[in-house]
């Protein structure tokens, strides 16, 4: 428990990959354990592909929040996956009462609240909460075109933050992180083939393990959006082309972005990554 536990929520029927890719690039990035959530249906699958992830199913009772979440988790990424319906915001909304530490919403857990954002923050306050919206995620849940969103992208973050008492990672070129507070960073790393259907997946794990293991929205936001975009750069480097790319290629690019510095960790501890012995 070190390098500190992910609880993934999502994988409704159909949409199994998004959870596992998430849970993929959380390993990638350094987190200690994960524990992926799907729909029954779904449970097969995501032992079968990620047998390194523990894995169950959503959690219909409060007492069953308790079980899976709240006795184990350090950070709850809920969204990849887990698609639009009364039964996927009932379930969102379950967790969130229950559990009080930090989250990441994505995707879905974004969509079942479109026009609802002040309702959202009701749930969010008191915690250290980031959402990963893309522009129409964004656009659906403050209730503003795509167009608007993409005309405003480097200051239309921060009111959005306010309402929702969260840290925003607009994605998109560049991606834009806004603070509560008002603080903003930008990452400008990346390339076209994160335009691709579960790139946002594969970020939700990369911050969702920063998220667990910094308590920081804003900086994990931050740090993900680099560490998602160079990851495609190194999947594409000698390449004249990026048709043909796969998320793979950036999956497995994530493992040679993060740097490594050299320390010495203490007795009676043999190794220890960078950003853990920083935390601590």
């Amino acid at each position: 428990g070190t390098r500190r536990r992910l609880v993934i929520v999502g994988g409704a029927l159909g949409m199994a990959g998004a959870p596992m890719l998430a849970a993929r690039a959380a390993m990638r990035s350094g987190i200690g354990m994960v524990r992926v959530l799907v729909a029954p249906p779904n449970l097969a699958a995501v032992q079968q592909r990620v047998p390194y992830a523990l894995a169950g199913t959503w959690p219909e009772l409060d007492e069953d929040v308790r079980a899976s979440v709240l006795e184990w988790a350090d950070a709850v990424v809920i969204g990849p996956g887990l698609g639009r319906s009364a039964e996927s915001r009932a379930l969102v909304e379950r967790i969130l009462r229950a559990w009080r530490g930090p989250v990441l919403l994505d995707a879905d857990a974004l969509n079942v609240f479109a026009g609802a954002a002040s309702e959202l923050g009701a749930l969010l306050a008191g915690r250290s909460a980031l959402i990963t919206p893309h522009v129409a995620e964004f656009g659906r849940l403050a209730g503003m075109s795509i167009a608007e969103v993409e005309s405003r992208r480097f200051e239309i973050g921060a009111a959005l933050a306010r309402t929702v008492n969260a840290a925003v990672l607009l994605k998109g070129v560049p991606t834009v992180i806004s603070g509560v507070d008002g603080e903003r960073l930008v990452s400008a790393t990346g390339n076209p083939v994160l335009a691709a259907a579960g790139s946002g997946d594969l970020l939700s794990g990369i911050a969702g393990t920063l998220l667990a293991q910094l308590d920081d929205a804003v900086a994990a936001g931050a740090c993900a959006a680099w560490a998602h975009g160079r990851a495609a750069e190194l999947a594409t480097q000698g390449r004249a082309t990026i048709r043909g790319i796969t998320l793979k290629r950036v999956e497995r690019a994530l493992s040679d972005v993060w740097p490594g510095a050299a320390i010495t960790p203490e007795y009676p501890v043999l190794a220890e990554l960078p950003a853990v012995r920083d935390r601590a």
